[in-house]
């Protein structure tokens, strides 16, 4: 039997027409702008007449949904397909309302909608339990049920709906208990809420499910609150049922003339705002309770009025398939006539361009003609000019090439000078420690210097290097140099975490010279504690590798002066800048490299930091 149900709140239906916030047709008519705030107010009228079974509720909601496509309005979308649904649920015309339901689901989850997501579902839910598909019904009910609670909405009219309609679910299952526990959730949060529509609907479904467990006493006191509350804000969509269980309270408490009087009341109230299902309900009963008087007259009567409104029920679906077929047939006769019509123009048309056709054809290869003449002359041109700029790219190709080998030339006489030099000052360590130091070393010293020379006769010729292997010169190199040092001397090699030295390449021997100078200009000449450290950094975009030599040494004045009086010029530091010149022709010297000098708070040196930048 059918029950009262929320398509959840049908769209809160209910607070619509708790507040009484109706709106009519002329209303909407009246407001001419064509936009989100139309396509609310149809969808409100939807909304506040669902219960009515007015075909204008399916017109409206049609015009609602073609004005959001209009408008690219989703939501606007999602509303009217539930509406239409709902028209066609309370029709009974279950096929079409699955279809609206389905689609409406289906683009609120596209669009991550939740609120629209559980609507949808529990249309689709009340919609099972309609058509007897208990087990789907549930399952969607309680999944929705959880969502809600899990989100934070355990007392809101979302959950009121769902609770609501579960219990319709469980009562037609015949499993009363778990449907009076589902309306009763409903009615403590509608009293919480002062939900008046929720809690006259409550009630009546308690009621409802009392009397189908034979608790017909218990179940008065709730259909009398709610048949007060539904008559006092005029909601008639529950009265039908209403006045029907109270005839079977009444007949179960002999009072017959109360229930026929209840029962004609609940017919007309039905017949009122079509509701089919209650309509057919009130006749079984009636025809019922006069056969038991033995009014058999009435009996039969309404035992008619029961075969019409069940043959409406059952036979609208067949009915509007029918009309559908016939009108597709029409159609497609129509289009058949209009093809039709449109091959004989067509004939027609080939007939009288057929004429025309040679005329034209003539024309046009006259035309083709003087385009193609034309495209060749524009052809010759170009080709000339093409020529041209072909004999001026290839004398500048030779012209940067010959420039660039005299470059190659020049970079490669210099590190063939370097190279010397950097060996003559290995062997001067050495010499100094066979003279004046521990033989052993100075023996085992030579055989490093041997392997380091070998590593220089390897790289000299490449452009190129891993910073590994760089690493690995500077490393022997200075090993030769601390020779010349007592213990006094030490160095630290450092390589970011973020650089793959296996990777990372530079120009051959570039860092070396800078270490000679910090040792030979800034250490050489410190007393006490000589401390040198390389660095290895990446710039943030990661296009220079920064090298960083800093020494403790006595400072680029102090050793300027000692190289004054010594009359000594130092060939690594011009050979530095004509390298970095010739490296990277055109780049700005200030910021490839650049000098620091460190004091104390006195002012007195403490160091010299360089800091070169190496493009990658």
């Amino acid at each position: 039997m059918r029950k009262i149900a929320l398509l959840l709140f049908l769209l809160f239906a209910a607070s619509a027409l708790s507040q009484n916030k109706k709106l009519t047709l002329e209303k909407i008519e009246s407001y001419t702008q064509k936009d989100t705030i139309k396509v609310e107010m149809m969808i409100d009228f939807c909304v506040n007449n669902v219960f009515s079974n007015d075909k204008k509720n399916l017109v409206v909601a049609q015009r609602a949904l073609h004005l959001s496509k209009e408008l690219n309005y989703v939501l606007g979308e999602i509303r009217a397909l539930n509406c239409m649904g709902n028209y066609y649920y309370q029709q009974a015309i279950y096929d079409k309302a699955i279809a609206f339901y389905t689609v409406a689901i289906k683009i609120a989850e596209k669009n991550k909608d939740d609120k629209n997501i559980i609507i949808g579902k529990s249309n689709l839910a009340s919609l099972y339990t309609r058509t007897n598909e208990i087990q789907k019904a549930l399952q969607l009910f309680h999944e929705i049920d959880k969502r809600l609670i899990k989100t934070g909405y355990e007392f809101s009219q979302n959950r009121a709906a769902v609770l609501t309609n579960m219990g319709l679910a469980y009562s037609s299952v015949k499993q009363h208990t778990d449907a009076i526990r589902c309306h009763q959730k409903t009615l403590e949060i509608c009293t919480k809420k002062n939900l008046v529509f929720g809690i006259a609907l409550a009630e009546s479904n308690i009621g409802d499910e009392l009397i189908k467990s034979n608790r017909h006493t218990e179940a008065l006191n709730h259909l009398i609150l709610s048949k007060k509350e539904s008559e006092k804000n005029g909601f008639d969509n529950f009265l039908g049922q209403i006045y029907k269980n109270l005839a079977e309270v009444h007949w179960q408490q002999k009072k017959q003339d109360s229930a026929v009087f209840y029962l004609n009341k609940s017919i007309a109230v039905s017949e009122k705002i079509n509701d089919q299902n209650a309509l057919l309900l009130a006749n079984n009963l009636l025809h019922r309770y006069h056969a038991n008087q033995n009014n058999y007259k009435m009996a039969y009567q309404t035992l008619l009025n029961f075969n019409s409104v069940n043959q409406n029920i059952f036979n609208k679906e067949k009915q509007n398939s029918i009309a559908e077929i016939s009108t597709k047939y029409e159609t497609e006769k129509k289009e058949a006539q209009i093809k039709a019509l449109s091959q004989q123009k067509k004939i027609a048309d080939l007939e009288s361009q057929k004429q025309k056709s040679i005329t034209i054809a003539i024309t046009l290869f006259l035309l083709s003609l003087l385009i193609i003449g034309y495209l060749l002359f524009k052809r010759y041109k170009a080709n000339q000019k093409n020529e041209l700029l072909k004999v001026t790219l290839e004398e500048t190709e030779k012209t940067l090439k010959a420039e660039k080998k005299a470059a190659e030339s020049e970079l490669k006489a210099l590190k063939s000078q370097m190279n010397p030099h950097f060996i003559f000052n290995a062997l001067n360590s050495i010499q100094e420690q066979f003279m004046f130091g521990d033989k052993l070393l100075a023996n085992e010293q030579m055989g490093n210097f041997t392997t380091l020379t070998r590593q220089i006769l390897t790289v000299s010729g490449k452009k190129q290097i891993s910073l590994a292997t760089e690493v690995d010169i500077l490393t022997k190199y200075l090993e030769l140099e601390k020779m010349r040092f007592d213990s006094d001397f030490t160095y630290h090699i450092k390589i970011a975490e973020n650089i793959d030295d296996e990777y990372t390449e530079l120009p051959p021997m570039l860092i070396q010279p800078f270490v000679e100078n910090s040792i030979k200009h800034g250490l050489l000449h410190k007393k006490g504690l000589k401390e040198l450290h390389l660095t290895f950094t990446l710039n943030d975009d990661e296009t220079f590798l920064i090298c960083t030599i800093q020494d403790n040494g006595i400072g680029r004045a102090q050793s300027k002066a000692i190289q004054q009086k010594n009359k000594h010029n130092s060939f690594s530091t011009s050979a530095i800048a004509q390298r970095l010149e010739l490296l990277y022709d055109g780049a700005n010297m200030e910021n490839l490299l650049q000098y620091k000098d460190l004091a104390d708070e006195n002012g007195n040196p403490t160091g010299t930091v360089a800091i070169l930048q190496i493009y990658l």
